[in-house]
């Protein structure tokens, strides 16, 4: 997620993206390309681009002259205070920061990132299995005592183990670093009077996952360097919730760790160098013992995240972006059906094996990566003459060369995608490749072919692009609500945010899109971040009335201890710490 680590550029790779994407909005007309159109997708709602409205009514929004009338809430304008700043009559309280105890020796990592609610009684409400609880879909559940699930990406060595830059890292800083990556569980109330707070006798729930817990590879890469067993996971960015009650975590830059101190974090080459860490990890809330599973089946890459469908038969289908610049967007289509809630144990098997696919952006179609069936995988060969592929396992273990291979559409850094809880429509994050001139990113918005999440063919629009005349930039993390409006969170790099291009936006924000209607695609500032941090993981009570939100890395461009740019949470003279908040206020 973060765009400071993330920003490998091949200034090669071809533009063939950014060709079509002139194409679609010079034409601002939907699915005209003659492969689509004969494919007869067509979309539900159509959408088009509107940057000049949007550039008007994001103006008038920010001075505060005027706002469209059902607008709910008075947009901000941008602002670089070191402080979570909300709109009139919204309320935040930090829940989960950094350090806090869970209880026993537990405590909350750092650099918090995706965060997901799971009711406390989820598994005895008979719950829907169409649909995940991420917007407001369910008010027959708690939406006051539940587990929160929150991933953290990656450590600052400054601030965790008190590394500054020289020499070698000690044992016990590497053993620091390592027990605050991972995930938080921990069980959350919200009292009479509103005050959400941690749980720490809750030893039930309560859990760290870290660089160092026991976990399980699945799939056809199970075995590949001394698997099944694995240690640990890192660099658990963004992910997403299953509806038959679990977390997906997705291990993004997992390249950053096996490297020699003081250029990078110096652990273990011989654990963090093998292709154990790169998967999407599947993990049981409710079940503080059980094994996490890494499911190779859905491929290794710099996943962001990962959005759950379920269609009209019970199909499940996982949509997963590739957090890096010219890479892909894929969706894993489950070989088994979804059971019903009652046959838990067998859903929670359902991401162990499928069929792997990849989008061709340019002929509207998904590409399937098969390595007994696809010539090209077989036929793919290395710099010096070798087989990429000799497997199945091979293809799973680096699914972005595979995706090269059979022509598939690399892209500007996708990151979040998300599923529009209304009409099944598929969100994709563009968040910027400046290798390509794109500084500003884009959204995009998929639709597949007569609305089944396992077909082969989509069309696809432009629904939002960042720039100036949007007030945005570098769009990330999205989340919708159960009317269909879409929060959408930047990802402006800390060194870059507030300055040269990206100064019309001041701090990392979060916006509000409306998806339909003649404003729809238009961006209104909802909130901003502290100073150099970046907002992340935002999340839903069932009833809508919390939302979850993490900021990570506040402060992160801090020179040293001594000289902080930021001091948020706690403000005077404290080190600044990534926290989980929870923001309440009149949604609707």
């Amino acid at each position: 997620m973060s765009d400071q680590k993330s920003q490998t550029q091949k200034k090669g790779v071809s533009s063939l993206w950014h060709s079509l994407v002139e194409n679609k909005t010079s034409r601002r007309t939907l699915f005209k390309g003659a492969a689509v159109a004969a494919a007869g997708v067509a979309m539900t709602t159509p959408l088009q681009l509107r940057s000049a409205n949007a550039a008007a009514l994001n103006s008038s929004a920010q001075t505060g002259a005027a706002q469209t009338p059902e607008l709910f809430f008075t947009p901000l304008a941008p602002t670089t205070e070191d402080a979570l700043v909300l709109p009139e009559g919204y309320s935040m309280s930090p829940l989960a920061v950094w350090g806090d105890e869970l209880g026993g020796e537990l405590t909350v990592g750092y650099n918090h990132d995706f965060t997901a609610f799971f009711p406390i009684d989820m598994l005895t409400k008979g719950y829907d299995l169409k649909a995940p609880h991420r917007g407001f879909l369910r008010t027959d559940m708690s939406s006051t005592d539940g587990i929160l699930a929150i991933n953290h990406e990656y450590v600052n060595p400054m601030f965790v183990g008190e590394y500054a830059g020289e020499g070698e890292k000690s044992a016990e800083q590497i053993k620091l670093e390592q027990e605050n990556v991972g995930m938080t569980l921990v069980r959350v109330t919200r009292a009479e009077d509103g005050a959400w707070s941690i749980d720490p006798t809750a030893t039930k729930y309560n859990r760290r996952l870290t660089a160092l817990t026991p976990m399980i590879l699945t799939g056809p890469a199970a075995k590949l360097d001394g698997g099944p067993n694995v240690v640990g996971t890192l660099g658990n960015c963004s992910g997403g919730v299953t509806p038959w009650g679990t977390v997906l975590s997705c291990e993004e830059n997992f390249q950053d760790y096996p490297i020699e101190a003081p250029t990078g974090y110096g652990w273990d080459a011989e654990t963090y160098g093998k292709r154990h860490y790169g998967y999407i990890v599947e993990v049981d809330p409710y079940d503080n013992k059980s094994t996490p599973r890494k499911h190779t089946a859905m491929g290794r890459c710099r996943h962001e995240n990962v959005a759950i469908r379920v269609g009209k038969d019970n199909s499940v289908v996982a949509y997963m972006g590739d957090d890096k610049a010219d890479s892909c967007v894929y969706k894993f289509v489950a070989a088994q059906k979804l059971s019903p809630a009652k046959d838990r144990a067998k859903n929670l098997k359902l991401l162990e094996t499928g069929k792997l696919y990849v989008a061709d952006f340019q002929n509207g179609k998904w590409i399937l990566l098969d390595y007994t069936n696809e010539p090209l995988l077989k036929d793919a060969k290395d710099a010096e003459g070798k087989p990429l592929f000799t497997s199945q396992a091979d293809v799973a273990a680096d699914i972005r060369a595979a995706a090269l291979a059979v022509k598939a559409t690399p892209m500007d850094r996708p990151e979040d995608i998300e599923i529009h809880p209304l009409d099944g429509s598929v969100y994709i994050a563009l968040t910027n490749n400046t290798g390509h001139g794109n500084f500003h990113g884009q959204i995009v918005r998929l639709q597949e072919e007569n609305d089944d999440p396992t077909a082969l063919t989509f069309g696809w629009e432009i629904f939002a692009t960042g720039g100036p005349q949007s007030g945005f930039s570098s769009p990330d993390n999205m989340l919708f609500d159960g009317e269909g409006n879409l929060w959408m969170v930047t990802d402006i790099s800390t060194s870059r945010v507030g300055s040269g291009i990206y100064s019309f936006q001041g701090n990392n924000a979060m916006f509000f899109f409306r998806t339909t209607g003649p404003d729809a695609g238009v961006a209104y500032q909802f909130a901003s971040g502290p100073v150099h941090c970046e907002m992340t993981g935002q999340c839903w009570t069932p009833d809508g009335s919390t939302m979850f939100l993490s900021v990570q890395h506040p402060g992160e461009e801090s020179e040293s201890i001594d000289a902080l740019s930021s001091h948020w949470p706690h403000g005077g003279d404290e080190i600044p710490r990534p926290a989980t908040v929870a923001i309440t206020g009149p949604w609707q």
